[in-house]
């Protein structure tokens, strides 16, 4: 399944959740924020958000300092 990923085209394994691909790039222990399709994601569904042909995903890591 093709996907676009933080401005690339990517492949994917056809079923996907927001959290399993998470996992799947080894963020999932990360502070991230998700959008989809220009929609913020809750972490709260995560688990239950289905990655679709065609997404249009941005992954944002949380960076601190001072």
């Amino acid at each position: 399944m093709k996907i676009f990923l933080n401005g690339e085209q990517k492949n994917i394994e056809d079923y996907h959740t927001a959290e399993s691909l998470l996992r799947k790039l080894g963020l999932h222990d990360k502070r991230v924020a998700i959008e989809i399709n220009r929609e913020i994601i809750s972490r709260s569904v995560y688990s239950n958000k289905i990655i679709s042909e065609n997404d249009r995903i941005e992954i944002i890591k949380a960076v601190g300092g001072g």
